[in-house]
């Protein structure tokens, strides 16, 4: 294997932490779960980077590419865990910002997972669900009951 840490209970904090912000209903608890999922997700693309940077770099200048898009539409959610983790308090402005980019990082983050198993399938597996369980997993707003 490569090393892969996870620091599960942190994630699991800000997580909380988001459920709290967001009122503990059914909009908290997408947002718990895209929070946890987005995170897996990045942290397994650091380390798909990070072995390809020198055995394949133009790949692991396409995975940077393609995590600036992800990191721009996951980015509230992301800076409200940030917060949490820090026992800060997350604004209106900021709680109103994940509502409204909760369907976007939920699609990056569909995306990434795909591209994730696609690309190292050995990684994939130790950060990430199942493709299927994935796809079951996707807060998308749209497609829920509030």
């Amino acid at each position: 294997m490569y090393g892969f840490g996870t620091g599960w209970a942190g994630r699991r904090v800000a997580a909380l932490g988001l459920v709290a912000a967001l009122g503990g209903c059914a909009l908290g608890e997408r947002a718990e779960t895209l929070y946890l999922r987005q995170h897996r997700a990045a942290t397994a693309l650091a380390e798909t980077i990070a072995v390809n940077e020198t055995q394949n770099p133009p790949l692991a200048e396409s995975l940077y590419l393609a995590e600036a898009d992800f990191d721009q539409a996951c980015g509230p959610l992301r800076h409200a865990g940030y917060l949490r983790l820090q026992a800060e308090e997350i604004s209106t402005e900021l709680e109103w910002d994940i509502i409204n980019s909760l369907d976007g990082c939920a699609l990056k983050t569909d995306e990434m997972e795909g591209l994730l198993w696609r690309v190292d399938p050995e990684i994939a597996a130790y950060f990430l669900p199942t493709p299927a369980v994935a796809s079951a997993q996707s807060p998308r707003l749209s497609s829920s009951s509030p």
